[in-house]
């Protein structure tokens, strides 16, 4: 990993800078990790003028509001919410790779859980996610939600490779996906049809059984597989050969998605867009939590750093 290949998603947002720059471990800014010359990746702002007129401080940080919601649906083991938002939190949620933290509202911020987006609508100022029900927080969450949740946000880096899809016009697009990784695949998905692309899908329900993609108009569903099956990562080796894909887009666990990569050799040559799957706290770079380091020893914040693999 190096500066080319990641950077801070929140640089050049109304949350920029953040508790990162007030304490000298900026992601981006040079200067605001103690070093005394200029060596970052520019991204079209400068992080340290900007924390210069803020009076050396962070810019407003997210704080969780009370919500409405407006509807829960409960299919097998998952629950869908559908919440009334702010119109400017919708705006900012119907992106590639949003998410927000949850929480009931008769819970304490411990019980913050990240969620992906799997809607939003600036018109209705309305969102939806598809909650896995599985440990304590999310227990908890479908236990108590019932008419208002507490939700913190906006956050935007539930996806790697969002240069890719910035990008991306007028291609062919393949995606591999399985189990609840639906659920951020859809905002992909709606972001590369409207800027032209084609989207193949390859479904693994994994162990939800459901299908929440067919519901996109304009998406071609190739079939249902099991993407750790080695015929069916035979069928997309075949599959990638034959189809020029410009993106390949992997929803699985790193594990499944690294034993995929290393046995069809061909997503080398293809721009790759994945989930990110790491334990997300508090989102804002401080925790340590989601804490990686690439094979050079490089260490990655992952609630903040979008990586470009």
């Amino acid at each position: 990993m190096n500066k080319e290949q990641s950077y801070c998603i929140d640089v050049g947002s109304e949350y920029c800078p953040c508790y990162l720059a007030e304490t000298m471990n900026c992601i981006t800014c040079s200067h605001l990790q103690n070093q005394k010359f200029c060596n970052c990746n520019w991204r079209g702002t400068c992080v340290y003028q900007e924390f210069y007129h803020c009076g050396s401080k962070l810019k407003e940080s997210r704080e969780a509001i009370e919500t409405k919601i407006l509807n829960k649906e409960t299919i097998g083991n998952v629950i869908v919410l559908t919440i009334a938002v702010p119109h400017t939190l919708a705006r900012q949620l119907n992106q590639p790779g949003a998410y927000v933290f949850v929480r009931s509202k008769n819970s304490n911020q411990f019980f913050d859980t990240p969620m992906s987006i799997m809607e939003a609508d600036p018109v209705k100022d309305i969102i939806k996610m598809a909650i896995q029900i599985h440990g304590v927080k999310t227990k908890t969450i479908n236990n108590d939600a019932e008419d208002t949740i507490l939700i913190r946000g906006p956050y935007w880096n539930g996806v790697y490779g969002i240069e890719h899809l910035k990008r991306t016009e007028n291609d062919k697009c393949l995606f591999l996906v399985r189990g609840v990784a639906q659920a951020p695949a859809l905002l992909v998905i709606k972001h590369l049809l409207s800027h032209n692309n084609t989207v193949d899908v390859l479904l693994d329900g994994g162990s939800i059984k459901h299908n929440f993609i067919t519901e996109n108009h304009g998406v071609n569903i190739i079939g249902n597989y099991n993407l750790a099956n080695e015929d069916t990562q035979k069928f997309i080796k075949d599959l990638i050969s034959k189809e020029n894909y410009e993106i390949v887009f992997i929803g699985t666990t790193d594990q499944l998605r690294m034993k995929i990569v290393k046995r069809i050799p061909e997503l080398n040559n293809k721009k790759i867009v994945a989930t990110n799957n790491h334990e997300i706290c508090c989102g804002e770079g401080i925790c340590g939590s989601c804490k990686a380091y690439d094979i050079n020893g490089f260490r990655i914040k992952t609630c903040k750093t979008q990586v470009i693999l």
